[in-house]
């Protein structure tokens, strides 16, 4: 199990969301690679330009499988503004896209990045 940790930020030029996260992938809509039992986070950038999160629910689409063991929730409840977490299950394959909810100077927003699990074990060591 390792910890894979997404931090949550806005494009400069824009209230767009921007990801970048612990395997190197930056941009406004990105695939996290990850493996089963491994702990994804939801960090916002301490200079990233959004506010909070407001959460991070599935995005019910076609070809999106829930590979999180349940809806992430917020790391520290007394403070639910500033990381979330979630579990990739045990025995899952697939890729999820889901949403990110987030505030920016009272408006709210919402970006659809993708966690996909690694199924031959070589990405996301």
């Amino acid at each position: 199990m390792a910890d894979r940790i997404i931090k949550v930020s806005k494009k400069s030029d824009s209230n767009e969301l921007y990801l970048t996260d612990s395997e190197g992938n930056k941009g406004g809509t990105i695939t996290t690679k990850v493996r089963p039992g491994d702990n994804v986070i939801w960090e916002l950038d301490p200079d990233g330009g959004v506010d909070y999160i407001i959460g991070i629910l599935k995005k019910p689409v076609s070809g999106s499988t829930n590979v999180l063991s349940s809806t992430p929730t917020p790391v520290d409840p007394n403070d639910p503004k500033t990381a979330w977490q979630g579990t990739v299950e045990e025995s899952v394959t697939g890729s999820e896209i889901y949403d990110i909810a987030y505030m920016i100077e009272g408006q709210s927003y919402i970006g659809d990045p993708v966690i996909e699990v690694d199924e031959d074990g070589t990405e996301g060591d």
